[in-house]
């Protein structure tokens, strides 16, 4: 009986314990998964000496670094190192007696993975964030990129840290005088795409003078959208999606466009990625011949486009698609600045091969191609429209 009674009570304690024991182990596997995270709330500051709180959320240890690029150190956090959620680390700087703004980047690690973020201080030139005057990045060799021959637009490329590793962003062709890009590439995957939710957090874009940006905290004048080149669901994760809210990455876009085919367009494109080792993308602004404008938060004006475009270059290693083209395939879409109906097949009568994109533009998508699968493959990707599309 002594036995039986001592077995009733064992037995629910090892429950108890196994149940404990499990849920440890759940909570520490869960630990493990969730990302952190870095906030600063004044993203761009003047340029005076002065501190901020900032605030790191991670499970687990985690430590602080800053990223000054070229330039010497002019900031501080204290402390740098910690764990779990802290809200009292205190980001201090210098004050900037140069004319230019300067930038660095905060990354938090916590065990294999890490959040960033960009801290502004204005230089004596200016205010907004970004340098006095204009510089050009030097292009890449990367698929995605277009021609960059126009001696009157600015090439700029941006970078993101994900999981601490320096990973390529997106790229953009910019006009100063119609306050736009008039295109921005990007390579397209899953890993790239990440994972968290929109930011809507609008802002300038640290690597152009602020003079020479379309102001849109509250967007257009003029009943246009804030229309996205570089889509915000392309690129999630702390000190990422903001990026995207860049007031170089917009366009005055119409509501009935930008909202309905456009957006289901970003989708398909999404769809099609998930299913490819890289998607390269040149999403663009189409400003031949365009005579509106729209007007910023200060009264600037901003070129309202004729038309939007999608050039799209697929690769997917030894798989199902462009057997005949080294694994690349390619497609082209152009959307007038108007109403079209939102359906997949109304999306796709929209879509051409890549030549004939081309063709309609003056540009040339795509130009380092050749040199990775030879003049005839790529050829025969920008000229085709493979099925596999449909």
């Amino acid at each position: 009986m002594l036995l039986n009674n001592f077995s009733k009570i064992f037995l629910p304690l090892s429950a108890v314990i196994l149940f404990a024991v499990s849920s440890c182990v759940k909570s520490e596997e869960t630990a493990i998964d969730r990302e952190p995270s870095i906030s600063v709330p004044l993203k761009t500051a003047g340029t005076g000496a002065s501190s901020q709180f900032v605030t790191v959320d991670a499970a687990g240890p985690w430590t602080i670094t800053i990223d000054f690029g070229e330039a010497e150190e002019w900031a501080s956090v204290e402390p740098a190192a910690g764990e779990d959620r802290r809200s009292d680390i205190v980001l201090s700087w210098e004050k900037n007696e140069g004319k230019d703004a300067r930038s660095c980047i905060l990354t938090v690690v916590a065990g294999e993975m890490s959040a960033s973020a960009t801290f502004t201080q204005n230089g004596t030139a200016g205010t907004g964030g970004g340098p006095s005057e204009i510089k050009a990045d030097i292009p890449g060799k990367w698929l995605e990129l277009p021609a960059t021959d126009d001696t009157d637009l600015y090439f700029i490329t941006h970078d993101m840290v994900r999981s601490g590793k320096t990973l390529r962003n997106y790229s953009y062709y910019y006009s100063l005088d119609d306050r736009l890009a008039v295109w921005v590439a990007y390579p397209l995957n899953r890993g790239l795409i990440g994972s968290g939710s929109r930011t809507d957090d609008w802002g300038y874009d640290p690597k152009i003078p602020s003079r020479y940006q379309p102001v849109l905290f509250s967007g257009y004048r003029g009943g246009y959208d804030r229309g996205h080149q570089l889509p915000s669901a392309d690129r999630y994760g702390n000190g990422i999606n903001e990026t995207t809210f860049y007031f170089t990455n917009m366009t005055p876009q119409k509501a009935a466009l930008n909202q309905s085919a456009w957006a289901n367009l970003e989708n398909m494109v999404r769809d099609w990625c998930y299913q490819m080792d890289t998607l390269y993308v040149v999403t663009g602004a189409d400003i031949q011949g365009a005579s509106d404008v729209a007007y910023d938060n200060n009264g600037a004006a901003c070129t309202v486009p004729e038309g939007y475009f999608k050039a799209l270059l697929g690769y997917k290693k030894g798989g199902s698609i462009g057997n005949a083209t080294g694994g690349y395939i390619g497609i082209a879409f152009y959307f007038g600045h108007r109403s079209y109906g939102s359906d997949k097949n109304t999306i796709m009568n929209q879509s051409m091969t890549i030549d004939d994109l081309e063709r309609r533009l003056g540009y040339d998508f795509f130009v380092n191609l050749p040199d990775k699968v030879g003049e005839d493959v790529a050829a025969r990707v920008e000229s085709e429209v493979d099925s596999w599309w449909d």
